[in-house]
């Protein structure tokens, strides 16, 4: 089976075709179980996920309901094993890595990564794109946002950081050109990134646009100084100064790629 978590819940059986769950308690139930799949998920929090605030009478007997209906429509998808176990006071789902596309985006932004290091961008490039690719929209939605949060966050840092492993795969094989309009969108989006300001500097200046380069810093300069009171860090003005003194433009750092657990 596949079970799609990266954008609104999409379950798909063994063949291939699309597993209907239209109910949003069974679809947030199915949800919050993926959210730590092999993991027990006690009753009560499944029954503060599904009812805030007041809640009906007989919500326990309702939360049953809503487990054997998805035990049933994981069975109609021709998957004889039992997904989802009970016992006093918690349920939890079964599901294969291969199965998640939440780890499948892992695996493949550590291909990524790997291919980066060992030297080799365009296989980076690949694995990398396939990565984000995965991505329909904001992981687990149908929880609200209290429970998803920390898993959420964890999700968007490593997506954050696949970014960052693709426009260095890009600049890694001279494509300063691909990169520019991601990183203009980029700035624009998180302009107190200053790495993403420096990488946008040598990528402008490296396509022969040095005029469109001082005017990037001069944007981000404006920003960093009327809105947050503060000075462009130490990487930002030293390729500034080499841009004002017509050096060679190169990144005056080496960025730590990060560990992606």
């Amino acid at each position: 089976m596949m079970f799609r978590l990266l954008g609104s819940l999409e379950v798909y059986g063994p063949d291939g075709a699309p597993l209907r769950i239209t109910q949003h308690k069974q679809r947030a139930l199915l949800s919050l179980l993926l959210l730590t799949p092999g993991n027990w998920v006690s009753t009560d929090l499944i029954h503060s996920t599904l009812w805030v605030g007041n809640s009906p009478r007989n919500a326990f007997g309702s939360m049953k309901t809503y487990v054997s209906q998805l035990r049933r429509k994981l069975a109609d998808a021709n998957d004889p094993e039992n997904r989802i176990e009970s016992r006093a006071g918690g349920y939890r789902v079964f599901a294969d890595r291969r199965e998640l596309d939440v780890c499948l985006f892992e695996e493949a932004a550590r291909r990524g990564r790997d291919a980066l290091h060992d030297g080799d961008p365009g296989r980076a490039v690949e694995h990398l794109n396939a990565a984000l690719e995965l991505w329909r929209g904001d992981p687990f939605e149908e929880l609200p946002v209290d429970v998803r949060q920390a898993e959420t966050s964890k999700l968007e840092e490593q997506r954050w950081a696949v970014r960052e492993d693709l426009l260095d795969a890009h600049v890694a094989l001279g494509q300063h050109h691909v990169v520019i309009p991601t990183l203009r969108a980029l700035t624009i989006e998180y302009p107190t990134r200053e790495h993403l300001w420096c990488r946008l500097l040598v990528a402008l200046c490296h396509s022969g646009r040095r005029a469109e380069a001082l005017a990037a810093y001069q944007t981000a300069y404006r920003f960093l100084v009327n809105e947050l009171g503060i000075e462009p860090g130490a990487e930002l003005r030293q390729l500034h100064q080499q841009m004002l003194a017509g050096d060679e433009v190169t990144e005056p750092f080496r960025r730590d790629l990060r560990q992606i657990r």
